[in-house]
């Protein structure tokens, strides 16, 4: 274990090299002055290397083995042979995926601290939890397409390039000062939890389907997710923009 910690320290550090030569370069060639409380710096950067490959060990350790183990066990699941089961008796797979999704969503921290500054902003007018239950349903039902594209062996094509389509409208019918924010909710509520656990249960549905390619099926669970968040908050603004027309012409007839 103490082999493999060292191993996955020094891969991490290697990741981690880049962005602290280019800080280095801005800060010393550029700007041309030393950091301030330097010493303090190195010893946060130790602790961050430190916590970076502990958290990559454990990816690797825990999350990934889980996501195929309960891909295998569910497609497995029941008394009906794997190659005789249609795309509908994969519910408890599909489901899975969408409450995975719904779970890590809500304790997303990023998400948190953005709903909070969020209802600040708009004086409460949408609430932090209201912006993360809609976020969480959309990467539920990110998850959830994607599983089911790939149990039906469906292009990814076939479905991203409509969803794209229909959030470029949807973005120019919603109000414009939503759209930022829906464009921003896909990446800030896909969790790198969550990332590798569903890229590993993907990756293991089409490699167990008879003719699924790993590689081309395998993938693409998190597209979905980062995607339908966006939709269903542009959507929600759509609603809510139509329900407040209705008070707000009568608000003018008074």
């Amino acid at each position: 274990m103490v082999e493999r910690f060292l191993m996955t320290g020094y891969q991490t550090l290697q990741d981690v090299l880049p962005i602290i030569l280019i800080i280095l370069f801005f800060q010393v060639v550029i700007l041309r002055r030393y950091p301030n409380h330097l010493k303090r710096i190195l010893v946060g950067s130790i602790y961050m290397l430190l916590g970076l490959a502990a958290f990559r060990l454990g990816l690797d350790t825990t999350l990934v083995p889980l996501g195929r183990s309960m891909a295998e066990q569910l497609l497995l699941f029941g008394s009906t042979p794997l190659d005789e089961k249609a795309w509908f008796q994969h519910g408890w797979l599909v489901l899975f995926a969408g409450m995975i999704g719904l779970a890590a969503t809500m304790i997303e921290p990023t998400l948190i601290a953005v709903g909070s500054r969020v209802q600040e902003l708009t004086a409460g007018e949408l609430r932090g939890i209201h912006l993360r239950w809609i976020v969480a349903i959309g990467v539920a039902l990110g998850m959830m397409l994607g599983s089911l594209r790939i149990l039906l062996g469906i292009p990814i094509l076939s479905l991203g390039i409509p969803l794209i389509l229909l959030t470029g409208v949807l973005a120019m019918l919603a109000p414009k000062n939503i759209v930022p924010l829906a464009l921003d909710t896909g990446p800030m509520a896909t969790s790198v939890v969550t990332v590798p656990l569903v890229a590993a249960f993907g990756i293991t549905m089409a490699t167990i389907l008879p003719g699924r390619n790993p590689v081309l099926d395998g993938f693409g669970v998190i597209f979905f997710s980062l995607v339908m968040p966006v939709l269903s908050l542009l959507i929600f603004a759509l609603v809510r923009g139509l329900k407040q027309q209705p008070q707000t012409a009568d608000i003018k007839e008074e």
